[in-house]
């Protein structure tokens, strides 16, 4: 079943001749979102997990 799978889009951003602060900056930005995507990943992950493992221990009571 292809439907099981979310595709994201990956943000790509071209950076030319930045500052070493601006570079610190972006780092922590791209940081920060990558952290965030995880997160929301293994919070997807979890329910997706749960949802099946409800699904069988009540296909297994039946």
């Amino acid at each position: 079943m292809h439907d099981r799978f979310v595709k994201a889009e990956v943000i790509v951003t071209k950076v030319n001749k930045v500052s070493p602060e601006e570079k610190e900056k972006l780092d922590r930005l791209a940081e920060e979102r990558i952290e965030k995507a995880r997160e929301e990943a293994i919070s997807k992950i979890r329910e997706r997990y749960n949802q099946i493992k409800l699904r069988d221990e009540a296909g297994g009571e039946e």
